[in-house]
């Protein structure tokens, strides 16, 4: 595919799951060009050895908006719609892989973005806590008839799209309104991207494509996700043409967590420290169980700095001693 590349969003937290999406990428798609947007200034240099992955960060961003506004939860993937190395893009979250010939959806002749389209329906309480409170989208954007795409709104975590699709002011005003209003938009980026995208699709600035072809884990029972993703002890067995991005949208995939389907993230995570590592077997299995034990001491470190940080400004204004 011309002019055509995979960019992956991460930061520290999720890098070893955005190593298992690039083992996806290669075991599937075979040497398609690769980007990290890094969310912090660690590098990959082993990734950018075997598989070639371009990195970009805070040092290497050229506009001065987004190397200063776009990065963090929810707006480190805002960069690829401006800097993107390639034209053409499919946008991965970290917690993600491809399954089968995704590119098969990538139709770029006909659309500018193409998006996930959901096969399932929110309720409305869903709706308000993933997207946006329609009310206050009714009050600040009453040209937008956000009822007319009720049940079309997607999970940002995947979509195909063009660079500069959207108009960088535009971005910038989002911000500025996300700013001054915290409590309309939910889950980072989410639902104003939605905004935007469907927005101008109904005012013909952009063509916009659905597919059904994102996979949220939560959605599914632990059989249908098995019978569905089968996993063999050297390969991944795809039914027929399936293709789809999986997404663990919700708790993440770990080698030693039952509650969860891991084994396509597992099986790719282990492809990736062999290829790019050269480490196979115990020592494999060891090093990758340490990486989720690491980021869970990781985050439930930051939710106890928050409590204590609660608790001291509540001293503070109670004059009660901890």
């Amino acid at each position: 595919m011309e002019d055509f590349g995979i960019i992956i969003a991460c930061y520290d937290q999720d890098y070893h799951y955005a190593k298992g999406c690039c083992g996806s990428i290669r075991y599937f798609l075979g040497d398609v060009p690769i980007c990290l947007i890094i969310d912090g200034e660690f590098s990959a240099p082993e990734l950018e050895k075997v598989y070639g992955v371009k990195v970009i960060n805070h040092l290497n961003v050229k506009n001065r908006i987004l190397r200063e506004r776009s990065f963090g939860w929810g707006l480190t993937k805002m960069v690829a719609f401006w800097e993107s190395p390639w034209k053409n893009f499919l946008f991965l979250d970290a917690d993600t892989i491809v399954w089968g010939d995704i590119l098969k959806y990538a139709n770029f002749k006909d659309f500018d973005v193409i998006v996930d389209r959901p096969l399932y329906k929110d309720s409305f309480a869903e709706f308000s806590q993933f997207f946006f409170k329609p009310q206050e989208i009714e009050k600040h954007f009453p040209k937008f008839d956000w009822q007319k795409h009720f049940g079309e709104y997607f999970c940002t975590g995947t979509f195909f799209a063009k660079r500069d699709i959207f108009n960088l002011d535009e971005y910038i005003y989002m911000l500025d309104f996300v700013k001054e209003n915290p409590n309309i938009f939910w889950l980072g980026e989410q639902g104003f991207l939605n905004l935007m995208i469907f927005r101008d699709a109904d005012v013909g600035k952009l063509r916009l494509g659905q597919s059904s072809f994102q996979v949220i884990v939560p959605k599914f029972t632990t059989n249908e996700l098995k019978n569905r993703f089968s996993v063999a002890k050297n390969g991944l067995l795809v039914q027929g043409d399936d293709a789809c991005v999986i997404h663990w949208a919700g708790p993440k995939p770990t080698l030693y967590n039952s509650q969860v389907y891991s084994e396509p993230m597992n099986f790719c995570r282990r492809k990736c420290m062999q290829e790019v590592q050269g480490i196979t077997g115990l020592p494999a299995e060891a090093l990758l169980k340490l990486e989720d034990i690491n980021r869970n001491l990781s985050i439930y470190q930051k939710k106890l700095v928050r409590k204590l940080r609660k608790a001291m400004k509540l001293s503070v204004k109670t004059g009660v001693n901890y």
